[in-house]
């Protein structure tokens, strides 16, 4: 692509992404004002043997990021949901790389396993998990909070939905899951490229996740595992390497994004102690708009890319067939013509007026387990403010990304509970 310029505030380069998350919340603002559909060159190859030498398009508006998102036939996900490029997307990334009809089967079929008994349960056990967690991490009175609660509550509770009973597997896969997310961050450089890093995670993820696919095919139990294993829709199930591959995809997308939004959730109400106030003096009716509004100030996915698969015109650009389109929500989600006074945090803000896209822009894509990840939310957020009452927080360590808006260090003191 050479039809238009490169504009000055280029997204690609990793060190970009090491500076301080308000210089690119600034940079997303300049584009929104200026280019809100905007050409880059491409990124660093993750990889010396991977060949990443496409550019992209930015589309940064919230409307823009609407329109692409709900245009599937023009916009496949076929071609990989990254700004960079990773080779055999599919065989990592389950049914979100693909497009009608082969995704609206998969998520017909995900979607009958979530009758109301089984929501109720995982309800339930929810929150049985958190007050459990809370249990050893409420007497401790310091320590790092990724570790002793936003990690370990989704990670024991999506080791549940496998059925994993171990506590040694279970850890395993809560380290495998971060490290999926973290494909460019120093902690893993040890491993080799982020390619490496990356493909090594989802791997040794998709070999549990088939072993216990195949166990629960054979005797299926109680756990979401076994759900997704029996359900039909109009005679169709996913074949036990499908369940596999869906299930190393949970364990890492969405185990990771809640756990980086609860971090997020922590630090923004350490920083606005009225605004939690406020929430706790009506939790059962303020929880939901809370929870929104820090997923609208912090979400735990920064973009989804899609691939044009015909010419488009979008925000006075023609984006041509082929080109790869990077929907950032970290700045749909500040766009000054949908938010009022967006940069900040505003837990009033109705359900109406806060049509976030921290699970995406809609369409057939739009986040599935996105009420799942607000349940734990809450949960974490009752059981967290009502026993660590004087819970202060420290500086965020932010993950190395330009995809996972991740936490991966948060230390954190408070009156230690009586046991």
């Amino acid at each position: 692509m050479t039809t238009t310029e490169t504009v000055d505030h280029n997204l690609s380069p990793l060190e970009f992404w090491a500076k301080p998350r308000q210089v690119h919340h600034e940079t997303f603002k300049w584009l929104r004002e200026n280019k809100p559909v905007s050409w880059h060159g491409p990124p660093e190859a993750l990889d010396p043997n991977l060949d990443n030498a496409q550019g992209y398009w930015s589309v940064v508006k919230h409307a823009d990021i609407r329109e692409v998102s709900r245009n599937p036939q023009v916009f496949s996900s076929a071609e990989g949901v990254f700004l960079d490029d990773f080779p055999q997307l599919e065989t990592m990334l389950s049914f979100i790389v693909t497009d009608a009809p082969r995704h609206t089967s998969f998520r017909n079929i995900i979607s009958v396993a979530f009758t109301p008994k089984h929501i109720k349960k995982v309800e339930e056990d929810t929150r049985r998990t958190v007050r459990e967690i809370i249990d050893h991490a409420a007497p401790l009175g310091e320590g790092d909070l990724c570790e002793l609660i936003t990690k370990e509550v989704p990670g024991r509770i999506f080791a549940s939905f496998f059925g994993i009973a171990d506590r040694d597997e279970r850890q395993y896969v809560m380290d495998l899951s971060e490290q999926m997310g973290a494909w460019s961050d120093p902690e893993y450089k040890h491993i080799g490229s982020p390619l490496q890093v990356f493909a090594d995670a989802t791997s040794r993820l998709g070999e549990v996740a088939l072993r216990h696919a195949k166990e629960r095919q054979k005797k299926p139990t109680e756990d979401l595992m076994s759900w997704v294993s029996q359900a039909q829709y109009e005679g169709e199930k996913m074949t036990v390497e499908e369940v596999g591959v869906f299930f190393a995809l949970l364990a890492g997308a969405a185990n990771d994004t809640t756990r980086h939004s609860m971090a997020h959730v922590l630090a923004l109400f350490d920083q606005h102690p009225d605004q939690l106030a406020y929430v706790f003096e009506d939790f059962d009716n303020r929880a939901d708009d809370a929870v929104n509004e820090c997923l609208r100030m912090e979400p735990p996915l920064m973009h989804f890319r899609r691939t044009a698969v015909s010419d488009y015109e979008l925000g006075g650009e023609t984006i041509k067939a082929g080109d790869k389109v990077v929907l950032w929500y970290i700045s749909g989600n500040r766009d000054g013509e949908v938010f009022e006074n967006p940069d900040t945090l505003d837990v009033t803000r109705a359900a109406k007026s806060n049509p976030h896209q921290a699970f995406g822009g809609g369409g057939p894509h739009y986040c599935l387990g996105n009420m799942l990840g607000k349940q734990m939310l809450k949960a974490e957020m009752w059981e967290i403010y009502t026993r660590m009452k004087d819970l202060k927080v420290g500086e965020r360590t932010i993950m190395l990304s330009n995809f996972m808006n991740g936490v991966m260090k948060m230390p954190g003191t408070w009156t230690p509970e009586k046991r």
